[in-house]
């Protein structure tokens, strides 16, 4: 009986986190998401880069970038102004449309190698990728990557270079 008891606590409790961590996801970030098929369609007619936030149900890091990072001014400015952004869950059988091509959501992350979480991944109007920054990024990091990333200056400037010459010194612990 006593077994049955701690077994029962036990799935009470995987319960409890599963419900609140799907509820999580839906976190309002301020962000009015595209789908992937569509960002590329509108990147396309106006130039604009597109964003593919890689995340996962679980991932608490995700969920910091959904409450902290994605709402502030700056951020918010960058991706109406630069971006289309896309979320994708790197654990679903949700299907997306990539390039004209049909993946089911896991399929894609292990097509982008989308291995950590959170994950973002910018895309050219044309769909090619210009790149990848894993983890979990403060605002003060995430919209002068996002400036650097509009500006085409991945690739070609070093960002450490880039945030020196725009005079933003990152905080170290």
């Amino acid at each position: 009986m006593k077994i049955f008891r701690i077994t029962l606590v036990l799935l009470l409790a995987l319960l409890t986190s599963t419900v609140s961590s799907a509820q999580e996801s839906n976190v309002d970030s301020g962000v009015k998401w595209q789908s992937l098929e569509e960002a590329q369609k509108k990147a396309k007619e106006t130039g604009k880069k597109v964003l593919i936030f890689g995340y996962a149900d679980w991932c608490t890091y995700c969920m910091k970038m959904r409450k902290e990072t994605y709402p502030t001014e700056n951020v918010q400015k960058s991706l109406s102004d630069d971006f289309i952004p896309v979320q994708i869950n790197g654990e679903s059988e949700e299907e997306i449309v990539f390039n004209g091509k049909t993946y089911k959501s896991y399929e894609l992350a292990r097509y982008l190698r989308l291995s950590s979480y959170p994950t973002h991944y910018f895309l050219n109007s044309d769909g090619e990728i210009i790149g990848a920054q894993p983890g979990f990024l403060p605002a003060e990091v995430f919209s002068p990557l996002m400036n650097y990333v509009s500006e085409d200056l991945f690739g070609k400037v070093p960002f450490l270079d880039y945030m020196e010459k725009k005079g933003i010194k990152l905080e170290q612990d």
